[in-house]
């Protein structure tokens, strides 16, 4: 199973709605033709443009709002106004988890499948920032972008449904991570993406290939139930806490070369078309409680900064 580093190609094709799933798809199928970028959308007002740069904050609300207003009525203007929202994201005021917060209330009666002001198959990209609180719960969105963004406060994604691919590549989690019952229609990327409190991804499904290469998992970490139709990767990623797989479902490769466990591991009831756990290892010189899928068991402890750790070997038959 292919863990090649992403193309860069999002900056050629940035603009394109459904620019996210062309750049993790390259990833393993080389593109043959070169992708045209959409026409620029029409140039803003150059009042609406002074009002969006105003110093006061209400000014700027105020003139969202105006932006969601029109989009409601226009849906040409809908991903022109998340994205206009989405760069307001970084803006930095003297209280800035409050004035994300009014962002969020603007936006998320537009990503929110049960609101009538929903508008369905937008992407939203917000990278190289900080973010609080954020509560993307029942939101449908096509493409997201969250690199390297770090999410202050708890992350909650419960139940989303991206109907695209998902980006989380180097995002870092301060807190606690939910991503319980979210449907990831085409797949993720949490390649090295840092959990600093628990990461459940209980019940989750996935349609295509999931990554969470050299991913690191401090505490409590929830796979269970999860139905992933395609192949996943955890190479190099590392599981401090009490880790669960238990009735997870794996159609295809479940990939574990590299990974590090640190704490109890639960594989009870997981099935794959295919387990591999080459190069991975479990530390043996703490108290944990682990249960292997089948066919599977540590081997004898040998030192390994830090502690003794066990290679993940195949049980010998016979």
């Amino acid at each position: 199973m292919s863990t090649v580093t992403p193309f860069a190609v999002l900056a050629l094709i940035g603009a394109v709605s459904g620019a996210v799933t062309a750049w993790l798809i390259l990833r393993r199928n080389p593109p043959v033709q070169v992708l045209t970028p959409a026409a620029p959308p029409e140039p803003m007002e150059p009042e609406v443009t002074a009002r969006l740069l105003a110093d006061e904050y209400s000014v700027r609300l105020a003139a969202l709002a105006g932006l969601a207003g029109r989009a409601d009525a226009d849906p040409a203007r809908r991903q022109d106004c998340v994205d206009e929202i989405a760069a307001q994201l970084r803006y930095r005021w003297h209280d800035q988890p409050a004035w994300q917060a009014e962002l969020w209330r603007l936006l998320l009666p537009h990503l929110r499948r049960d609101s009538p002001r929903f508008w369905p198959g937008m992407y939203l990209r917000a990278e190289h920032v900080v973010l609080h609180d954020v509560d993307l719960r029942g939101c449908e969105l096509l493409d997201v972008v969250f690199r390297s963004v770090r999410f202050v406060g708890d992350a909650r994604f419960d139940g989303v449904v991206f109907t695209g691919l998902a980006c989380f590549e180097e995002a870092c989690f301060a807190r606690h991570a939910w991503f319980r019952g979210a449907r990831f229609g085409v797949g993720a990327d949490f390649e090295n993406a840092t959990f600093t409190g628990s990461a459940e991804f209980t019940r989750a499904t996935a349609g295509r290939a999931m990554w969470f290469d050299e991913a690191r998992f401090s505490a409590r970490t929830d796979f269970s139930e999860v139905v992933f139709a395609d192949d996943v990767s955890f190479a190099g990623a590392g599981f401090a806490g009490r880790t669960t797989f238990r009735g997870a479902r794996f159609a295809a490769d479940a990939f574990f070369g590299g990974a590090r466990f640190g704490g109890h591991a639960d594989f009870t009831g997981a099935t794959a078309d295919r387990f591999r756990f080459p190069r991975a290892h479990a530390r043996t010189d703490v108290y944990a409680v682990r249960q292997w899928p089948t066919g599977w068991a540590p081997g004898p402890p040998r030192p390994l900064k830090p502690g003794l750790w066990a290679e993940v070997v195949r049980e010998k038959q016979g």
